[in-house]
Formats: structure tokens, C-alpha cells, sequence
């Protein structure tokens, strides 16, 4: 029986709702059966993470150790409802937990839950062997994302074996910077360096999966960075070099918010487009140093106010709180510096983008060039 018929069967034996989770709570496999059951709350157990406090609180009567059945009370204040557990055990360890959800004017006699914990243990067999193939899957995706010719090539066959990801199926891959609630049972993930790459398929439902991750992780505190959507895995690290740059924008320019989406970066794209070194020669002119090494650094705030208004003084001055004869005072002061002329658009433009994307780049000289791999 596969993962989705042993739940089904659990399902029509107990004439309710079931819903499999691995250790991480992660939606393994789900089956409806009673009409009774509050659509709504099957919805919210689908589609949204289980907070670990909520896990904890399962977890805390005793389901990982337990042979037999557990029901655990309602908790309203971290909104756990009170649940029936069925262990999926194997070989002595849960590898995850089969969730009853019974009409609530109807209960399940306590045989019935008894002679499904058979059913149960079939679950916790599919479950390791589950959990043993994405630990072997998390190194394919480092290698996929990140390895050189021959550990591509390898990691390229290991995941498409796995079924997953449908041959030329649209992907979009995330870097995440911090703590990554569990994504789900689609998607694939590795640790790479001190991010995590998610790499998730297209969806297939109502439920935007890379909206719902990315926002799972940026609620839990981390820093998300989207990648663009690309076909098929040979692409995969496309999407993945637009994600880590997404997260380095996140963490550099509070503005973009905990989530970075490639399609959103406007100006920081362009530091995806060569070495680090060349790009920082570039955009960082005699005149945008002048003005980054200036010790007024009242003056810096004022240029980038500035040019981020797009010249407008009432609103940079009501922004940095001056008089607008203080601000007029500033940008002639600016201009002395920097020896440019802010009254012609090509020279505001090479301050902008010098202030913009330059102190971006120079934060990040030191690092691996992500298009390259050399040092700069």
C-alpha cells in the first residue's frame, strides 16, 4: 500500500478524517471521510505550519513513546485542538503521528483505534524510509545547486528518480537566512553555508507554496530570499543565485522587507550580473567615494533622501526634519564634494546607483563572486 492508500484506509475504517504528519509535523498525507468534520478546520491544519509551541504541546503526552492510541485536551491559548493520536512507529522509533479527526457529535470506540495502529505502523515504515531518501536528497540538492560538473550530474538523476519534480516542471528555488518552519512534503531542502535552500515545485492547487514558505519563515524571524520561477532542475541554480542575492539585499536594505523576490529587486539585480570586484569599479565612481569617505556623514543621508525623492525637496526635507534652506545648503555641499552637477539627470543617476548599489557591493567585496566562484 502506498503512504496516501494506508491513510485512506485508516480513514474509512474509523469513519473519519485523517491527517499523517512526519516527526516535523510536516502534511504527509491527508484523507476526508466525515461529513461531519468541520471543513474549516481540516483547511487550517492543511495549509498552515504547526507552531512548535503546539508541537511541543502534543509531544508533551508522551505520542513519540506511546504503543498505543493518545488523545490529547484542546489548548485554545496556542490554538491546539484536541486531537486522537495514532504513533507511526518503526522499528521502535515515530517517525510521525496519523491525526483523527472525528465528527464531533460522533467518537471513535477505542478497538477501532486499536486495530488501526497496524495500519499505523505501515505509516511509520513509509516514513523512514521517507526520511532516510531526503536526508540522501538534501546532499543532491547542495550538489545540484552548488557542485561541480560531476556531482551535478549525479544529483540531477538522484532527484529526478524521486519523482518529484516532474521533467521541465516550473521550480522556484529560496534562500533562507534563519529558522525555516518545516515546508512541506513537495519541496526539497539542503543546508548550504548559513542559509537553507528550499527548492520548491510549481503549485498545483489554490495554495501558492513559495508564498507560503517564504512567509513561514520571515513569521519565524528569518530573512527569505524568492529566486524567478525557472523550467526544469537544470536551471535550478539560476533560480538559486537570484535567491542568496535576495537574502543579502534583506539583510543590507531593511526597506525590502524579510522577504527579497528577484522580480522585486529592481536596481540590486544588476549585482548579479559579474564579479563583485568589477561591478564595485564600476558603480563606485571617484565622485560616490568622495562622498562615502566624506567625515559629514549628515551629508550622505541627505544625497540618498534625496535622490531616493527623486529630487524633490519639500519631501526630502520634511523626511530629514531641515529647513529647506538647511537641505539647499546640504546639496550644493554635496555637489563640492563629489564634483557632480545635480541638476543633470546622468549624474544624479551615477550618485543614486553609486549609493544605492555600491555600499551594497563593497559589504560584500569579500565574498565568493556567486556567478564565478572566484575570490574578489
Amino acid at each position: 500500500m502506498t503512504l496516501d492508500e494506508v491513510v485512506a484506509e485508516v480513514a474509512e475504517r474509523l469513519s473519519a478524517s485523517v491527517v499523517l504528519v512526519d516527526r516535523a509535523f510536516s502534511l504527509m498525507a491527508y484523507s476526508t471521510q466525515s461529513p461531519g468534520v468541520d471543513r474549516d478546520r481540516v483547511q487550517s491544519i492543511l495549509t498552515r505550519s504547526c507552531p512548535p509551541e503546539a508541537r511541543a504541546w502534543y509531544e508533551s503526552f508522551g505520542i513519540a513513546d506511546s504503543m498505543r492510541p493518545v488523545t490529547t485536551p484542546e489548548n485554545p491559548q496556542i490554538e491546539a485542538s484536541s486531537r486522537i493520536c495514532l504513533p507511526a512507529r518503526y522499528a521502535g522509533s515515530a517517525y510521525g503521528y496519523l491525526f483523527v479527526l472525528p465528527d464531533e457529535n460522533s467518537a471513535v470506540p477505542d478497538r477501532d483505534l486499536t486495530a488501526a495502529m497496524s495500519l499505523a505502523g505501515q505509516a511509520g515504515a513509509h516514513l523512514a524510509h521517507t526520511s532516510r531518501g531526503r536526508d540522501d536528497l538534501a546532499v543532491a540538492v547542495a550538489d545540484l545547486l552548488e557542485g561541480d560538473r560531476k556531482a551535478f550530474a549525479r544529483a540531477l538523476a538522484r532527484i529526478e528518480d524521486s519523482g518529484l519534480f516532474p521533467d521541465g516542471g516550473a521550480l522556484t528555488v529560496l534562500a533562507v537566512d534563519g529558522l525555516l518552519p518545516s515546508p512541506g512534503t513537495r519541496s526539497l531542502l539542503a543546508p548550504i553555508g548559513s542559509l537553507t535552500a528550499v527548492v520548491v515545485p510549481a503549485a498545483d492547487g489554490a495554495v501558492d507554496p513559495v508564498r507560503s514558505i517564504a512567509e513561514s519563515g520571515a513569521g519565524a524571524g528569518a530573512l527569505v530570499g524568492v529566486g524567478g520561477s525557472c523550467r526544469g532542475l537544470r536551471s535550478a541554480r539560476r533560480s538559486w543565485q537570484q535567491a542568496k542575492l535576495g537574502a543579502r539585499v534583506a539583510r543590507h536594505d531593511e526597506s525590502t522587507g524579510p522577504i527579497a523576490y528577484w522580480e522585486e529587486l529592481g536596481i540590486y539585480r544588476l549585482a548579479s550580473c559579474g564579479p563583485t570586484g568589477v561591478l564595485a569599479d564600476a558603480v563606485l565612481t571617484p565622485s560616490v567615494r568622495a562622498l562615502l569617505d566624506h567625515r559629514n556623514i549628515d551629508l550622505l543621508a541627505t544625497a540618498q533622501t534625496y535622490l531616493d525623492q527623486a529630487g524633490d525637496t519639500g519631501a526630502t526635507a520634511a523626511i530629514l526634519g531641515i529647513h529647506r534652506q538647511t537641505l539647499y545648503y546640504r546639496l550644493a555641499k554635496i555637489e563640492e564634494v563629489t564634483g557632480l552637477d545635480l541638476s543633470l539627470g546622468a549624474q544624479r543617476l551615477e550618485l543614486h546607483v553609486g549609493l544605492t548599489l555600491g555600499r551594497f557591493i563593497a559589504e560584500h567585496q569579500g565574498a565568493r563572486d556567486t556567478s564565478t566562484g572566484q575570490e574578489n
